[in-house]
């Protein structure tokens, strides 16, 4: 996923050429797939499969990465996803103000570097992991105090606009509400974004029509909003609209609340869990990194929801199962190719481990619906 920002970053600093146009898309379709697409041919995506659609700036941001050929990029990147995301769950306990110890720090770095959603962004190389760990940085950098630094950081992670916008609309209200303390966090996110787009005008002037015209392209190939997906358009668009009305009234009830604070976590967490299901591609289990925050608010809090009623403790219990099956399914697929290695070998069998992850983000937005009620309440 890596290689169409490594390769129109080329072209465009060395050649001056634009990434938005057909030509640069069949050179990235030759680079990954050894062809351009072919209209002609039935079983063939779309001529704009795979086209750059990202913002230009993203080409800009790794500048440093562009000298070098694309094998030497893989092997950057194959070992600095790995430590971006780890960190990104000692990031993320820092910014709730979480303390656990070094034996429970250690096992929850490698179940999260051997779930599923890193697993495919590191595989991928995808910059979603990248955004997941400016996003985490952002996070304990407000936890910190140090707003101007966390403004720079989320105008960064905006690479990945579908997984930043409805964070930044709530950390932007959140900053107004305390103006006078706040402030440096507006400002420098609007001017860093601000210098990001111009730059990028200098750069390639009227890039954004491009851009624009590729995100247009970019859902005839790609799968609809997780909601959509999993519970049909109708019932999809009714609940991506009732969880974006609660985080709107979380996000109201916890704008005066200091970074850190445990309304101020619970809003994070739910508005990355929201940002999930109604980002507009729904197949991109990657995105699911950002759950991280919301499984590490409700862990804080199991001993509450095992002293709950019992559709809450069901609930968790189901939130236990949907996070758990992955490793299990897979250790069970792993120990039947010992004995059994023909059946193990069966497509439909090797992804077994990976059936109950589009059902996640909902139990878990579940749970933390219970907590945002009742404090509404």
């Amino acid at each position: 996923d890596f290689y169409p920002i490594w390769l129109t970053g080329r072209e465009l600093l060395f050649h001056g050429k634009n990434p938005y146009t057909q030509e640069m898309t069949r050179e990235i379709q030759t680079g990954l797939f050894g062809r351009a697409m072919d209209p002609r041919r039935p079983a063939d995506p779309p001529t704009d499969f795979r086209s750059f659609s990202y913002p230009l700036y993203v080409d800009l941001l790794v500048a440093p990465l562009l000298p070098v050929g694309f094998d030497t990029v893989r092997v950057v990147l194959g070992i600095l996803l790995p430590l971006l995301t780890a960190a990104s769950l000692i990031l993320w306990l820092r910014a709730f103000r979480l303390r656990v110890s070094s034996t429970t720090g250690a096992v929850a770095i490698i179940l999260f570097l051997v779930s599923y959603p890193v697993l495919e962004g590191l595989y991928a190389q995808q910059a979603g992991l990248l955004v997941g760990a400016a996003l985490a940085l952002t996070a304990a950098m407000l936890a910190r105090g140090r707003f101007g630094l966390a403004g720079m950081l989320l105008a960064c992670a905006s690479v990945k606009p579908q997984l930043v916008w409805l964070l930044a609309l709530w950390l932007l209200l959140w900053a107004v509400s305390d103006w006078k303390r706040r402030k440096t966090f507006t400002l420098s996110f609007i001017l860093c974004l601000g210098l990001l787009v111009v730059v990028s005008q200098l750069a390639l002037p009227g890039w954004f029509v491009g851009w624009w015209r590729s995100l247009a392209g970019y859902s005839h190939y790609t799968l609809p909003p997780l909601s959509q997906l999993v519970l049909g358009r109708f019932l999809g668009i009714a609940v991506g609209l009732a969880t974006l009305t609660l985080a709107a009234a979380m996000c109201w009830r916890a704008r005066r609340e200091p970074a850190g604070s445990a309304d101020f976590s619970l809003a994070m967490s739910f508005v990355l869990g929201v940002t999930v299901i109604l980002a507009p591609t729904g197949g991109a289990v990657y995105d699911q990194v950002i759950l991280l925050p919301a499984i590490l608010w409700l862990g804080l809090r199991r001993a509450e929801i095992l002293n709950a009623s019992r559709p809450l403790r069901v609930l968790a219990l189901a939130a236990m199962v949907a996070l758990c099956w992955q490793w299990i399914a897979a250790c069970g697929v792993a120990f039947a190719s010992v004995f059994w290695p023909a059946p193990a070998s069966n497509p439909a069998v090797l992804v077994f481990p990976t059936r109950l992850a589009a059902s996640l983000p909902f139990v878990l937005l579940a749970l933390l619906s219970f907590f945002i009620v009742r404090i509404l309440r």
